[in-house]
Formats: structure tokens, sequence, C-alpha cells
């Protein structure tokens, strides 16, 4: 991953994603296809937010077949489907929480990205998971609809811990780098 790139493109303008106090801006990235990212759950979690009181935005940036699916669930502004963009991090940058709802997953692209920008992450147990978030900067869950909704309201109803996971996700982004991998392989082998 060119690193680089992604914090430079993540500086680009735009005005989808509001940060504000009084809302949690609630991020996820991938293609809408055979429900294997899990979005369906995500939504059902997002208004399961609403209704006790975690006022949120849910953005899912991507496309595919199951769009149309999602847009049946979606009962109000709250839950944005961006469809396809050229530029994801402009949005994943601005947002509280990146959320990895997926049922299966390789190791993810778009949580590495997320950690890149400093973007706190609660992720299901799927490959690779645990390896990226391996210092608080988010947490990883079970791979079901109630432990995500806990991970994510544990998150968002803690403000101290959302913070926490801010700026460990900061520290993760230092780690994300070629140098920072070179380093450690080079350690290991003058242990030799």
């Amino acid at each position: 991953m060119d690193k680089n790139t992604i914090i430079e493109k993540s500086k680009e303008k735009q005005n989808l994603i509001i940060p504000t106090d009084d809302c949690y801006n609630i991020i996820s990235v991938g293609k809408l296809v055979n429900n294997h990212k899990g979005f369906d759950r995500l939504v059902r979690i997002h208004y399961q937010l609403q209704k006790c009181g975690i006022n949120n935005r849910l953005y899912i940036v991507g496309d595919g077949v199951d769009k149309l699916k999602l847009e049946e669930m979606i009962t109000d502004d709250s839950v944005v489907l961006t469809g396809f963009v050229d530029n994801p991090f402009k949005y994943v940058k601005n947002a509280d929480l990146f959320v990895c709802s997926s049922h299966r997953e390789g190791y993810s692209t778009a949580v590495t990205e997320a950690l890149i920008l400093g973007v706190p992450v609660i992720s299901t147990e799927v490959s690779g998971a645990k390896e990226l978030v391996n210092n608080g900067c988010g947490a990883v869950c079970a791979n079901n609809e109630e432990a995500l909704y806990n991970a994510i309201k544990q998150a968002l109803t803690n403000k101290i811990l959302l913070a926490e996971y801010k700026q460990k996700a900061e520290q993760r982004s230092k780690q994300i780098s070629p140098e920072y991998y070179i380093e450690m392989f080079d350690d290991l082998m003058s242990n030799y």
C-alpha cells in the first residue's frame, strides 16, 4: 500500500461527513456483493444504536448488486450509501469509527487504510483482524451481530475509550509502513 498517497488523498475536500460533537460518524467500505461484508447487519445495528439514544450516521462506501437490498432497509437519511467513489480516504479520515462487519475476510485492505488514517476500528473476528487491531486501536469481536453491536455501543458510549482508540490508531498508523517492517525484520535477524 502506498501510505503517502492514502494520506494525501485523505486531505481532499469533502462535504459528506461533517464531524460534530452530538453525532458519531461511522463508516465502512467494500463491495455490496453476496452480503459478504455484512452491511445488512451493520444497518440493523445502526438503527438499534439510534433506538437506545446513540446519535450516529452510517456511511457505506461501495457499490454492487446488494445495493437495492440495503436501500430497502434504510428508513431515513441517517444511513448514506455513497455508491462507488474514486477516493474513499477523504471520507474515512473524517469518520469517528471504521467498522468491518464482514462475515469472512482476507487481510482487510480497508481496515489497514483506516488505521493508516488514524481512525479507530471495530472489526468482527476475520482473517488478520487481531493482527491489525493489536494495540488497542479499536476492538475485535466475535463474528455475530450481537457482539458487533456491543463492541460499537461500548466505543460510542465511553468517550474516554473512544479517545484511547483514536490515540492508539494514530500510533498504529506510524507502524504501518515499509520502514517499520524492515526495522522489525532487521531486529529479528540481529537476534539470530
